[in-house]
């Protein structure tokens, strides 16, 4: 019986220093994993086959990966996979608007798992996805949400947000009140939906939470 895989998982990492690991571990899960050091290649590659999600490793920059950065623009836009940044803690780089996730590694080793997961197989039932901008600062409903301990999915890209909304179940959907997210509440289509501000008091949203 031939192998069932659960997705494609891009991997893009110019010092090489996570490839091998992360393809043992991606393939171990059953994920179809292509890695590689050569960003010409990735790109010509995704045009092929449609990743689940790429992965662009900059952990090891101590300042952003300029030349990368700037050629996630170029990014084919008929293919609207979502774009992890995996980042050194020790630096935060700049919000773009192609990249739906920013992780610190190997801190959020775990968040990641759950992120390809949430996109390869789906399934999952978050208590919140929240669609908001990235900030390298914390805020005062991101802080309530840590130490209240809520499973929320955090994502920062529009088109990542409906593609994980196609393959799973949020118990609620929270959408930062911004001019690039307004007018996504018209395109879901989900019994809870609310719009919230970073530095607003959740006591009050909290009790509408199922």
């Amino acid at each position: 019986m031939p192998q069932t895989h659960l997705g494609n998982v891009f991997f893009y990492d110019t010092k090489r220093s996570y490839l091998s690991a992360f393809s043992d571990i991606f393939n171990s899960k059953s994920f179809n994993t292509f890695t590689t050091d050569n960003l010409y290649q990735l790109l010509r590659y995704a045009k092929e086959i449609t990743p689940d999600v790429m992965i662009f490793n900059l952990s090891d920059f101590g300042s952003p990966d300029a030349q990368t950065l700037e050629r996630l623009k170029n990014l084919t836009t008929d293919k609207n996979f979502p774009i992890i940044v995996l980042q050194s803690a020790m630096f935060r780089r700049d919000s773009h608007p192609r990249i739906a996730h920013y992780l610190n590694m190997p801190t959020d080793y775990e968040k990641l798992v759950d992120i390809i997961e949430s996109y390869g197989p789906g399934g999952k039932t978050h208590q919140i996805m929240l669609l908001d901008r990235y900030s390298s600062q914390p805020d005062t409903l991101h802080l309530q949400l840590w130490q209240k301990g809520y499973d929320f999915f955090e994502i920062h890209n529009a088109d990542a947000a409906l593609n994980y909304l196609e393959k799973n179940q949020p118990q609620n959907v929270w959408i930062e009140y911004v001019p690039e997210f307004i007018g996504l509440k018209h395109l879901i289509r989900h019994p809870r939906i609310f719009y919230v501000d970073r530095h607003q008091d959740i006591a009050e949203i909290e009790k509408f939470l199922q």
